[in-house]
């Protein structure tokens, strides 16, 4: 494992497609045998993380990702993170409604070998849906 500050970097490199659209860290970052908890809609594997970031990057017109807090404890990072945009097609069944939107969302990393092995997400869909107006 490698020590708390590379293991920090090697997670905020993680997040960096989703701002500046280039995927090519992903393979980086992430084991050829990455797992996401709940599994993505997009697919398993680094190739499903970067589908990932292009729907996110197409629902959301000006995405802007800020992490709020980072914390390292041995070989797992937490990452407490705010994605926001104009909302410009459909997200969670909703029409695109041209609103802004800030979904609010934790990341719990596991890393092995220098590379990322397995994350979870837990996001708030019930504060996006009522940004939403639904």
């Amino acid at each position: 494992m490698a020590g708390k500050t590379e293991a920090e970097a090697l997670v905020r490199r993680f997040y960096e497609p989703l701002t500046t659209g280039d995927t090519s860290v992903v393979d980086e970052v992430l084991a050829a045998e990455w797992t996401a908890e709940p599994p993505l809609p997009a697919g398993p594997g680094p190739d499903g993380w970067k589908g990932t970031t292009g729907y996110l990057r197409s629902v959301l017109a000006d995405l802007a990702f800020t992490i709020e807090d980072i914390i390292v404890d041995g070989d797992r990072v937490a990452v407490r993170h705010v994605t926001s945009g104009k909302q410009v097609a459909e997200l969670l069944g909703i029409p695109a409604t041209g609103r802004q939107v800030a979904i609010r969302a934790s990341d719990y990393h596991q890393i092995e070998g220098g590379r990322i092995v397995r994350s979870w997400h837990l996001e708030d869909y019930y504060g996006v849906v009522q940004q939403l107006g639904q």
